[in-house]
């Protein structure tokens, strides 16, 4: 097992805000980088179809998303297990996060990754996994800053 990614980011939106998109799968389809699917799976779940480029391949990955520890609008564990198609091999996701605010626009968002990666899968190499997670969690602050945009443009703050 290796170490977790641990890191701290800025987002322009307040928690309340940033808050909304988790409680929303629409908006959270729109922001999850490679997300093709999200369908909610009862209470705190949700079935996900990510598709990530891990060195010269692309992966599609049946995933499952499990909320817990929830307190709106400062802290929420996500957990993600999730199956790759074709290859082979399985990946366990665990990230509690922390949405601070920084002033009235915007929130610093604290998170550890802890990846765990198994069978074929794990033979794409676990660093190579992890560095594509780090790119995606950049493209994910973006496309989270990209939809409250879009959203305080249309009056829509959550």
């Amino acid at each position: 097992m290796s170490e977790p990614i641990v890191d701290r980011v800025e987002i322009a939106g307040t928690p309340s805000a940033i808050w909304s998109i988790l409680d929303d799968p629409a908006a959270l389809g729109r922001v999850l980088p490679g997300c093709e699917s999200v369908e909610p799976d009862g209470p705190d779940r949700l079935r996900l179809v990510l598709v990530s480029r891990i060195r010269m391949m692309t992966v599609r990955t049946d995933a499952v998303a499990t909320f817990s520890e929830r307190r709106p609008p400062t802290h929420l564990r996500l957990e993600l297990d999730g199956t790759a198609r074709g290859i082979g091999g399985s990946l366990r996701v665990v990230v509690p996060f922390d949405l601070e605010p920084v002033d009235g626009t915007r929130t610093r968002v604290t998170y550890a990754i802890d990846l765990t990666v198994s069978g074929t899968l794990a033979l794409a190499g676990t660093r190579a996994i992890r560095d594509a997670m780090r790119t995606e969690i950049g493209a994910l602050v973006r496309n989270v800053e990209r939809e409250l945009a879009a959203r305080e443009e249309h009056g829509d703050l959550g």
